[in-house]
């Protein structure tokens, strides 16, 4: 294959198995990080990732909190699969839905991953006058709860 990688592709290091993102062309050869490894590669020991439209969040059932619309707002979002950047708009979204619905208490699904979204949901957090605490889930870490 001839056809050149843009910087910014992500690309599947045959050798290790492993999606990584192309940092800059180098010649004939591409630097790619794959995690925290910064590596040079052939074009031929890399294949392209067709990378997907982004998944809207999903929403489990609401959970129905005392004077509030069981059907107003949804209790968890589900931000798997989200950029940090669609993450924290999907949560501040979410957030706002469920304070106008008087909801209590809402579950944010971050899933535990390399810690980035559940880095960006506690950093958007961080410092909203409407949130009474934040604690992880106690059973599962890919949560953590909210208290509005």
């Amino acid at each position: 294959m001839t056809d050149r990688l843009p910087t910014g592709q992500r690309v599947l290091v045959r050798a290790f198995k492993r999606e990584g993102v192309v940092l800059d062309t180098l010649g004939p050869q591409y630097r790619v990080t794959v995690g925290s490894l910064t590596m040079t590669c052939r074009r031929d020991e890399l294949d392209l990732v067709r990378t997907k439209a982004p998944r809207r969040p999903t929403v489990a059932a609401p959970t129905a909190y005392p004077g509030a619309d069981p059907g107003a707002a949804p209790s968890v979002v589900d931000l798997h699969g989200h950029t940090t950047e669609e993450a924290r708009t999907a949560l501040l979204s979410h957030l706002d839905a469920a304070l106008r619905a008087g909801r209590a208490r809402v579950e944010v699904v971050h899933g535990i991953g390399t810690g980035r979204v559940r880095a960006a949901v506690l950093e958007a957090l961080r410092g909203l006058p409407s949130i009474r605490a934040v604690r992880a889930h106690p059973t599962n870490r890919g949560v953590t709860i909210v208290e509005l």
